[in-house]
């Protein structure tokens, strides 16, 4: 009955579309929960009944590369997995940037302060 009613009611292209989107989706400027409901929304369409392994892998080749780099050397067995460590990567490095932009902008102010009091030697 499932089969028939989307024979019926979807076009012809629908799921090779769906794969298409999902194969050639890629994080780029979306947030990563944006990003991984697009994956899991895609995965639904499709009706993916695969390995586990599979849209992990998928998932991982949409990400930046500094963040998939760190989450591949994780061990890991579940694409839920995966999203969490990828939340958890993502955050620590926001927060690592964060703290090096406020060292950087202190040891400015350091420097600027610095050449304000510098006295020349007569």
């Amino acid at each position: 009955m499932k089969i028939k009613l989307k024979a019926r009611l979807l076009p012809s292209s629908y799921i090779p579309d769906s794969y298409a989107q999902l194969h050639n989706l890629i994080r780029g400027s979306m947030s990563r929960d944006e990003y991984t409901r697009e994956f899991e929304k895609f995965l639904i369409k499709c009706d993916i009944h695969v390995p586990e392994e599979q849209p992990t892998i998928r998932y991982l080749g949409g990400l930046d590369p500094r963040y998939a780099n760190i989450i591949k050397l994780q061990q890991y067995t579940m694409f839920r997995e995966v999203c969490i460590l990828a939340h958890k990567v993502e955050e620590q490095r926001r927060l690592n940037l964060t703290k090096e932009t406020f060292q950087d902008l202190e040891l400015r102010t350091n420097l600027l302060t610095r050449e304000i009091h510098f006295e020349p030697h007569a």
